[in-house]
């Protein structure tokens, strides 16, 4: 192999265990074995060719001096896709490490191809790439490799490296001329060749699909979520579907969906298992992606930044397409906004913010990240893509069945793919081929054998009618190419465990967004309680005179609340008194885009059951029909910047019929100042204080009794520490250090930097995690650093190591080694098992297994027999029976006669090291 490096060309003599190896969505690399009598250091950067690929030397050369002519090296090259280990992913923008991205496929990849241009000088290119609709992915300090494979597993497809080529797709070639391989001489594969099943799960027939809620008008659409077009059939052959010119129809599966628009099943077979699974497409709703085509700076003083999109039809006007109860907004997808939500003006009634004739939307300012935006940096670039929310778009968004368009249609189609790379078992084969049947015609089989090439496999007994499969991995010898080891599977490749520990780190930056809502309380102080209290006073309840302000209250009852605000919000209204409403989580939150929120729990609308008004009289229970109930849809406020200003949030309910919705006030309202409707007093917004608001709701009552309290919530002043015991959730700790149940994540407890105390010894620590990324388990015996180097301590108990004869060089000539990881064991227990038929050389030769480390050992012993297929029990014999062979004896049986080999782990404390001693009994067959 011919190596160079600094005007230098090293010819180095490698040995035939030398190979390269290649998988999808893997490893691509040359692993070189040789031997010197000398001491030749290889710079970073070397290279070398091989099969018209180009390999670099990224890590240093691992060598092993067995004396001074003797070096053993392994040297491993990698192909032009490690350097994507080397940079780092950020948003070609704003430069940010960690940020969330809402693109297609092809968006994604071209900031990955940006980034690796940026420090290359324009030598990589986006190649092939499927097309998807836009799915958000966070990024967080990520690799560029990390970035790729978030991108594959989120559009759940896999990504090939050809030279400096990126393509984004499932690795496909020679589909349509698979190569013929099965098991026999001239068939292609050496003998060993089998198969295995990937997993347990059950070929799918039924899937249920789950769509998105944006956009959604549910009054009229009959659902809160997209679905499915109902009784729609479509075909797919793979890579296109019926309504594409490109179709094959000889090639298709047809997939029909159900009446009611919930799953999809092939409908051009029967069903048998009836298996069934479900797919979360929530992240495709009713959308129209826009693009800028000017840009208006009314007012730059004033963050006043208008934009006009002239593709924007005539039949779609946004002023008039506003859900109820919400509000419009704008988040663009590209350049320095991406990402940004921004609401467009707009008054309770009319979205004046958007002007048909001209095409003009003109944006609200609002503070992120410490700065008023849009700004002369932070603003829309002609261009660029955006998407408008908190509205109900045309028919023909959502779906059209003539033209098979539409949010419901694009799921469909996302779906049927997924159904058509889950229907079939999956399972691998692997096998060698047989080197001198390839070498014969190796210029026709040579280009077939690569990643992603299909092979026709076959076999007479386990698969006699031949199924086309993809290689998902090569593994070739340098000294001997034409004899390959190939793995062969029919699923797509999935994220390794390296990928799936990235998912913790960039669910960080979802926590981090999501983190504001989170902590539903805002901060509580002594002034906003006074404030609350001059409020109340103003807020008409009849029930109560003015405060009084005793030293003192000594009392047997102390009742907090009001009949009318005894109210709570529930999932619908019952139609029957079969029916009990359950209760929902409500939450009333001020966020930093100075925006008042009132959700229920992750639906559009909920339910207010007042537990008072139409109830004549006291008694044990109420039938579920007997309480009233109106039906709000969830709140927005626009932006309160009025920093001095505070503010009464109400659900104005009708009186003649079950609807209502949320308003804002900054004057109190009396329950039944306005003719037709009641004003139930929901929450108190405080006046902004260090950019700030405090927001208290007040529906519902406390009672203190004594030795009892009732309530719905206990908070501390600071809103760090609460117990919420309508919602089953509770925090308590602060920034650095804290634990919770419900809510950094739904029904998961969640530990930030703490120490687990075990048995009596307060001082005993169990299990603790340091904020530096070190932290240790088992009171100190099992120790990680900050490097991310292990130490442990005590007894390590493995399970039984089986021995074959296939691999017992492993074994008994094996050295372990440990790589970084430090081991410091004060005893360890071992056991050993050999199984099957070995040579006779092996067990006259005492073989070592050398570990660094005193042990102490126990064994299992299990025959070990010669020349015989049946077992023959160790059972009657006494260790003093056996004899030991001499290193290099040998033993002629006579007619009549067996052997019986045993191998026992001895401990040797001159040399420490573990011997495994073989002895031997001669008995009459």
């Amino acid at each position: 192999m011919l190596i160079k490096f600094d005007n230098t060309e090293l010819d180095l003599p490698v040995n035939d265990n030398s190979c390269r190896y290649r998988a999808i969505k893997g490893e691509h690399s040359l692993m070189l074995y040789y031997s010197l009598p000398e001491h030749i250091e290889i710079p970073l950067g070397a290279y070398c060719e091989f099969e018209g690929e180009t390999y670099a030397l990224e890590s240093p050369e691992n060598f092993t001096k067995h004396g001074t002519r003797n070096f053993e090296y392994t040297l491993i090259m990698e192909a032009a896709q490690s350097l994507l280990s080397r940079y780092k992913f950020r948003d070609t923008t704003t430069g940010k490490l960690k940020f969330s991205l809402t693109a297609r496929p092809k968006e994604h990849l071209q900031m990955l191809v940006d980034n690796l241009n940026q420090r290359e000088q324009g030598n990589w290119t986006a190649g092939t790439c499927i097309d998807a609709v836009e799915k958000v992915i966070s990024y967080n300090h990520a690799f560029c490799s990390d970035a790729l494979s978030q991108i594959a597993e989120a559009f759940e497809t896999e990504w090939e490296i050809i030279g400096k080529t990126i393509n984004l797709c499932k690795v496909e070639h020679n589909k349509e001329n698979p190569l013929p391989l099965s098991y026999g001489r001239g068939n292609g594969f050496k003998s060993g060749v089998g198969r295995s099943n990937t997993d347990n799960k059950k070929p799918v027939e039924i899937l249920f699909v789950q769509g998105g809620e944006r956009n959604i008008d549910a009054s009229k659409y009959g659902s809160t979520e997209l679905l499915l077009p109902k009784n729609q059939t479509v075909g797919y052959d793979g890579q296109y579907f019926s309504d594409q010119p490109e179709f094959d129809a000889t090639k298709a599966r047809w997939y029909v969906t159900d009446e009611y628009g919930f799953s999809l099943r092939r409908s051009d077979k029967p069903l048998t298992s009836q298996a069934e699974d479900s797919l979360d497409c929530s992240h495709i709703y009713p959308s129209r992606m826009g693009s800028v085509s000017e840009v208006v700076v009314v007012d730059e003083e004033n963050h006043f930044y208008d934009f006009i999109d002239n593709s924007i039809p005539n039949d779609l006007d946004y002023s008039k397409l506003r859900l109820d109860g919400e509000t419009i907004t704008i988040i663009f997808q590209e350049g320095m906004l991406a990402g940004k939500e921004f609401e467009i003006e707009q008054t309770e009634t009319n979205a004046t913010g958007y002007v048909h004739s001209e095409r003009r939307f003109k944006l609200k300012s609002q503070e992120i990240d410490g700065q008023t935006m849009p700004n002369n940096v932070f603003c829309p670039k002609v261009g660029e893509k955006y998407a408008v929310f908190g509205i109900t778009l045309p028919d023909a968004y959502i779906i059209d069945d003539s033209t098979k368009s539409g949010a419901s249609w694009d799921m469909f189609r996302e779906a049927v793919k997924y159904k058509y790379e889950n229907e079939e078992q999956k399972f691998t084969f692997t096998g060698e081929l047989d080197g001198i049947w390839a070498k014969k015609d190796w210029q026709n089989i040579g280009e077939r054998i690569r990643l992603g090439g299909y092979v026709l496999f076959s076999d007479g007994q386990f698969q006699p009618d031949g199924i086309p499969i993809r290689i998902t991995g090569i593994k070739d010898y340098i000294n001997n190419p034409h004899s390959p080891t190939i793995e062969l599977s029919n699923e797509i490749v999935a994220g390794s465990i390296v990928s799936d520990l990235r998912k913790i780190e960039t669910n960080e930056v979802i926590v981090d967004d999501l983190h504001r809502n989170a902590v539903q309380f805002t901060k509580r102080r002594f002034r906003d309680a006074q404030e609350t209290s001059k409020m109340l006073e103003a807020a008409m309840l009849d029930n109560f005179t003015n405060s009084i302000s005793p030293i003192s209250v000594k009392t047997m009852q102390l009742l907090a609340g009001d009949e009318s605000l005894q109210f709570q919000f529930v999932d619908r209204v019952p139609e029957s008194n079969a029916y009990i409403p359950q209760r929902i989580k409500h939450e009333v939150t001020y966020g930093t885009d100075k925006v008042l929120h009132s959700v229920f729990d992750g639906r559009g609308q909920g339910v207010l059951q007042h537990m008072t008004i139409g109830i004549k009289e006291i008694k044990n229970a109420c039938l579920p029909k007997e309480y009233t109930y109106w039906t709000l849809p969830k709140y927005d406020s626009q932006p309160l910047t009025e920093a001095s200003e505070k503010y009464y949030l109400y659900a104005k309910c009708s009186k003649s019929n079950a609807t209502g919705r949320f308003i804002l006030s900054n004057l109190s309202i009396g329950m039944e100042d306005e003719d037709g409707y009641y004003h139930f007093l929901v929450a108190l917004v405080n006046s902004e204080y260090e950019g700030k608001r405090s927001v208290v709701t007040l529906y519902g009552f406390t009672e203190i009794l004594p030795g009892r309290i009732t309530t719905d919530k206990i908070i501390s002043s600071d809103g760090q520490n609460f117990i919420d015991l309508v919602n089953n959730a509770f925090r308590t700790g602060n920034q650095s250090s804290s634990i919770d149940w419900n809510v950094t994540a739904q029904n998961v407890l969640t530990l930030l930097n703490v120490a687990i105390k075990l048995g009596v010894n307060v001082n005993s620590t169990g299990i603790q995690l340091n904020p530096d990324g070190s932290g240790q388990l088992a009171d100190g015996a099992i120790n990680w650093d900050t490097a991310g180097f292990l130490k442990v301590t005590g007894i390590v108990k493995q399970s039984t190591t089986i021995i074959t004869p296939e691999n017992y060089m492993k074994y008994v000539y094996y050295e372990e080694d440990f790589g970084s990881y430090t081991f410091d064991f004060n005893k360890m227990s071992l056991d050993i098992e050999f199984k099957g038929i070995f040579p006779v050389d092996l067990v006259e030769t005492i073989g070592y297994l050398y570990l660094p480390y005193s042990l102490e050992y126990s064994y299992t012993v299990i025959n070990i027999k010669n020349n015989s297929n049946i077992p023959i029990p160790l059972s009657g014999y006494s260790y003093t029976d056996w004899n030991h062979p001499e290193s290099g004896t040998s033993y002629s049986l006579q007619p009549g006669q067996k052997v019986i080999y045993i191998g026992i782990p001895y401990y040797s404390n001159s040399k420490n090291e573990l011997e495994m001693r073989f002895f031997r009994r001669v008995t009459n067959i």
